[in-house]
């Protein structure tokens, strides 16, 4: 997934990796992959993708409708997920 804008697939795991400076989990997401930058995938292929520091994201990730249906989420320079795409 390099230098790829956004990614749409659903959330199979969620990884806590501690907390920023300011409180907020640290996380990443193990995602079921079925586009990228709307193009669809190969094969559907298990990706783990940290989320950025201090993005909202973070506090509804584990909700069961990212789970039940697939989102897209947009990707950073460096290749976190920052934000949905809506």
């Amino acid at each position: 997934m390099s230098n790829a804008n956004t990614v749409t697939g659903t959330v199979a795991n969620v990884i806590r990796h501690g907390h920023t400076v300011y409180g907020n989990p640290i996380m990443s997401v193990a995602l079921v992959v079925s586009q990228i930058d709307g193009t669809p995938a190969s094969s559907e292929s298990l990706v783990t993708v940290r989320i950025s520091d201090n993005a909202s994201l973070v506090y509804g990730i584990e909700n069961p409708e990212y789970r039940d249906e697939p989102h897209t989420f947009a990707l950073t320079r460096a290749g976190r997920i920052s934000h949905i795409v809506r």
